[in-house]
């Protein structure tokens, strides 16, 4: 279509007259077109000093937190991009370039980035936001936040997100033992240590959130171990054991 005008056959001035392409946009829609057919956004920039200073640890972070946020396209303009980008068939360069700044503004935006996506089909970086949407807890967004999820099955789905990452919470820190199959276990304080460690994980267990850091709340415990070496080493160990198994994908827990 936009090669449409550079035709030339026959009469050039009949050519210039006749040939034109009428584009129902607003104007600020037609600016942001020429943009992006003349200058097309490249690509967000990894973020060099995560990338450099620990390349294991980077490699780990969820995908929209490798990226330098300074070089991300603003999310309020990118719902308009990617729909002249659709709607006029642009290069698929531009399009996937305007779709990683999308799914890298998933850390910034979440709630917003997932409406759009949700909304549009965009299943991969709907999975991505909603990492993010774990906390705060949905009931505690207003109406007019809420209302960016499009669908009623889409905020279904967050809500399960939530309830499944909330049992599955819950079980791994009651099956979490301080002494598991005795081992490690303080001969001195072994009943006074399982009592502390299952009265607070019984108390834990009742106000889980999704977003919960059971490991650091477990690890309060340790100033009451303070006085004894050994329970102290197995509360540390329990803990660590309780953050490896948080570390897993929800649907491996």
């Amino acid at each position: 279509m936009f090669t449409l005008c550079g035709t030339s056959t026959g009469d050039n001035s009949t050519v210039a007259e006749h040939c034109y392409v009428e584009l129902d946009e607003p104007a600020e829609a037609l600016r942001t077109l020429v943009e992006l057919l003349y200058r097309p956004p490249a690509p967000p920039v990894l973020s060099p000093t995560t990338y450099q200073s620990d390349r294991e640890c980077w490699i780990k972070l969820p995908f929209s937190q490798r990226y330098d946020h300074d070089s991300l396209i603003p999310f309020p303009l990118l719902p308009g991009m990617i729909r002249l980008a659709d709607k006029y068939g642009l290069a698929e360069p531009l399009v996937r370039s305007l779709h990683t700044h999308l799914i890298a503004n998933a850390f910034l935006h979440p709630l917003k980035v997932y409406g759009f996506a949700t909304a549009n089909g965009f299943d991969d970086v709907a999975v991505e936001a909603s990492a993010y949407l774990l906390h705060p807890p949905l009931a505690s967004y207003n109406n007019d936040e809420i209302s960016v999820i499009p669908t009623v099955t889409a905020y279904h789905s967050l809500v399960r997100l939530h309830a499944h990452r909330i049992d599955s919470l819950r079980r791994i820190l009651l099956s979490e033992d301080i002494f598991p199959f005795g081992y490690g276990a303080c001969t001195t304080h072994h009943s006074e240590t399982v009592r502390l460690w299952n009265e607070r994980r019984t108390q834990l267990a009742l106000r889980i959130e999704a977003a919960s850091d059971l490991a650091a709340e477990m690890r309060t415990l340790l100033e009451q171990f303070s006085s004894c070496t050994t329970c102290s080493k197995a509360c540390i160990a329990a803990t660590e054991m309780l953050e490896v198994c948080l570390e897993l994908p929800l649907s491996a827990m």
